[in-house]
């Protein structure tokens, strides 16, 4: 079983807008994801591989991506320009889905940040991780990111990192920190 460390904000509390996709816009979406990834050099398509190309369940990132060529796939449709223009405000990835084998597919904002900087560790070392940050090693929880900071910052806790060789988690820690906004809606949440 893994934990996966991640931040939130009060968006993630709200229903989800999401917007139904047809299969059209969706091969011509990994058309444009495929052909943009290979251009950048980037990996706008997760996962991504020979068995995905028939998967309808993935996350993509649009960030880099100009909102008006996505809107052009999606046929300049609301539903599915607010799905974009608000994962591209948020720094987030879109996550499609079909709710059952014969609905139709979905299209959302997802969770993981848009470079994907969650921290994904298995049971053992995540229990270690929670435990020198000085915070319950509980398999789900939140802590507000000024909780983190301040715990980050302390020389005890790097300390205790050191000590049990999870120090090498601090810049993954500190890429999601680097993600969150400073306000009170942000937290450090596992899962």
């Amino acid at each position: 079983m893994s934990i996966v460390f991640r931040i939130s904000t009060e968006f993630d509390d709200r229903p989800a807008t999401a917007a139904t996709v047809n299969a059209r816009q969706l091969a011509a979406f990994r058309a444009l994801l495929r052909s943009e990834g290979e251009r950048t050099g980037t990996r706008l398509i997760d996962p991504d591989g020979e068995d995905a190309l028939l998967a309808d369940t993935f996350e993509a990132r649009v960030c880099p991506l100009a909102l008006a060529a996505i809107a052009r796939i999606f046929d300049y449709a609301t539903d599915a320009i607010t799905v974009i223009e608000e994962a591209q405000f948020r720094s987030r990835r879109v996550q499609l889905w079909r709710a059952s084998p014969t609905g139709p597919l979905r299209m959302r904002v997802a969770l993981t940040s848009d470079r994907g900087h969650e921290l994904d560790l298995c049971e053992a070392p995540a229990m270690a991780l929670l435990e020198s940050l000085g915070l319950r090693a509980d398999m789900v929880g939140e802590v507000p990111t000024e909780t983190l900071r301040g715990r980050l910052a302390n020389p005890t806790v790097q300390r205790r990192l050191r000590e049990q060789d999870l120090d090498r988690y601090l810049p993954r820690l500190e890429r999601l920190l680097a993600d969150a906004r400073f306000d009170d809606s942000s937290r450090f949440e596992w899962a």
